[in-house]
């Protein structure tokens, strides 16, 4: 998944630092700033991943030392550009590890026939409508309404996608049970700019006569919504349980060369960080999948 990684170090003023404030921008590096979370520092340190940068523009990021008190440390950095790629990307905000990127099957390629790859498959949005905010109120002895009204509300529609496998199907579960918000982010030929949707009822439907097939069509209404603010979980491979199955015990880890650093930056677990994708909280992230 796109990600972008910050390194935060606040080494110049040992022992002031406990939390900073993380912002991002994708006009420049003066702002407008997008508040994205705080997070605690743990020996001044911390490693932030953000995987709700929009992709192919610059992004600047500016992050606050010791939020509130007028001796804050300041520090931007960027330009950093993610690269914009032909999957479709549902990002889970608040729970990174269980995104997923959904491509397209070659035209001569059957869906349902053949191989098994891709086995997330992006089928596409249904239609779209966009409700109006009105009251309209019956007036004595006049053939019209008052007419009150506010600015439209965004719109409400759906996507469809397939899985071809059972792992896949499992993978879906993974990704809608939490309830929350997603991250839609398309290729550009699409127009539409990043949004974040809350999925509506879910609807699971086989497209085999043969049930037997692990073949899945996904139908997911949404609403458009704002991005949701809160604490994440830990990334893929920065979490305790990914970290336990690979090192059972802390002298496993520690005589395999591991660090706190490397564990933070998920490189104890997947080795090349640009393999890595999610949120870190501090040097280990937060909820089920980082405590």
């Amino acid at each position: 998944m796109p990600t972008v990684t910050l390194n935060i170090f606040f080494a110049s003023t040992p022992g002031t630092q406990t939390s900073c404030d993380v912002y991002r921008s994708a006009d420049s590096n003066t702002g407008p700033w997008e508040y994205l979370q705080t997070i605690p520092l743990l020996s001044q340190s911390a490693v932030f991943f953000d995987t709700g940068a929009p992709l192919g523009v610059n992004v600047w990021y500016r992050v606050v030392g010791v939020p509130g008190t007028p001796s804050a440390q300041t520090f931007i950095a960027g330009p950093i550009q993610l690269n914009a790629t032909s999957s479709v990307y549902a990002v889970d905000p608040l729970r990174p590890w269980a995104s997923r990127a959904f491509d397209f099957c070659s035209t001569t390629q059957g869906h349902t026939c053949g191989n098994e790859t891709p086995a997330f498959v992006w089928a596409g949005f249904g239609d779209r409508e966009r409700a109006a905010d009105i009251t309209l109120l019956p007036l004595t002895g006049s053939e019209t309404p008052a007419d009150v009204f506010a600015r439209r509300k965004d719109h409400t529609g759906s996507f469809q996608v397939l899985t071809r496998t059972l792992e896949a199907k499992e993978a879906i579960y993974d990704l809608f049970t939490y309830g929350g918000p997603v991250l839609l982010q398309l290729p550009p030929v699409y127009g539409q700019p990043d949004i974040y949707v809350q999925p509506g009822t879910i609807r699971e439907a086989y497209i085999s006569a043969d049930q037997r097939r692990p073949y899945r069509l996904w139908t997911i209404p949404y609403t458009v919504v704002t991005a949701p603010v809160g604490p994440k979980q830990g990334t893929a491979c920065a979490n305790w349980c990914a970290v336990q199955e690979a090192y059972p015990t802390f002298a496993d880890m520690t005589a395999a060369g591991g660090t706190w650093q490397a564990i933070a930056t998920g490189d104890t677990v997947c080795g090349d960080p640009e393999d890595q994708a999610g949120y870190g909280d501090g040097l280990y992230g937060d909820g089920p999948y980082g405590d």
